[in-house]
């Protein structure tokens, strides 16, 4: 998720992808479709990569997928106190719509997490949230070989995910813990902020391109003008 905010116009791809598997709208991504836009990665994690899983396993027939293990409640409560504050929030709506109206290379990034929204939750994560987090556990473990399949909890540390992977475990062992609630609302609040700001200096540079035409329309029809009163002479 945090790749396609920062990489604004990924959101784009994954939207047109969202609509093609969801809607029937467009082709669905394939091989060459990842490879163009996940090439240079070694991973990938979370939404809204993890809604074309079947994809991706198709794709790559040899990779090895981790389902990270979750307590769907404790889960469920994260989710509502961070990403679905956004799907809600009149805040975000707003900086999107200006962001569509501005042209703003992140224009793409409201409407895509609102699709994903819509084909994760049905646009109501309260009461579809964790149906849909345990039929996506379920589909994981019936789409992936038991043999390219590792169900990870964090609690576990490194040993099981580097024998896993074939890894050497790290000299300090210290498993890493991020993405906590006031973390990601920290990053939220950050991209609401750095958005607000492009959006402002937009505004700004369409008052002074307008201001700089109209002062030149001026002094054109001036020059006009008094070569008229010339000619009249």
């Amino acid at each position: 998720m945090d790749a396609a905010f920062i990489n604004t116009r990924d959101c784009q791809t994954w939207l047109e992808w969202l609509r093609a598997k969801h809607d029937g709208v467009g082709r669905i991504p394939g091989r060459k479709d990842f490879d163009a836009l996940l090439g240079h990665c070694q991973a990938v994690c979370d939404m809204p990569a993890a809604y074309f899983a079947d994809e991706l396993v198709k794709a790559y027939p040899d990779a090895k997928v981790i389902l990270t293990v979750r307590d769907v409640d404790k889960w469920h409560r994260s989710v509502a106190n961070t990403l679905e504050v956004v799907d809600t929030s009149v805040l975000w709506a707003t900086i999107g719509l200006l962001a569509s109206l501005l042209r703003m290379p992140n224009r793409w990034n409201w409407p895509m997490f609102q699709k994903l929204h819509q084909v994760l939750y049905g646009h109501d994560f309260p009461r579809n949230g964790k149906a849909s987090f345990e039929a996506h556990y379920a589909h994981i473990r019936e789409l992936v070989p038991a043999d390219r399949l590792l169900e990870y909890h964090v609690s576990e540390g490194w040993a099981p995910l580097c024998a896993f992977l074939g890894r050497p475990v790290p000299e300090d062992n210290d498993t890493p813990f991020i993405n906590q609630t006031a973390q990601i609302n920290d990053k939220l609040m950050t991209m609401h902020t750095e958005n607000l700001k492009a959006q402002g200096k937009r505004v700004l540079d369409i008052c002074a391109y307008t201001a700089l035409t109209w002062l030149v329309a001026q002094a054109l029809r001036g020059v006009l003008e008094h070569q008229k009163w010339m000619v009249q002479i």
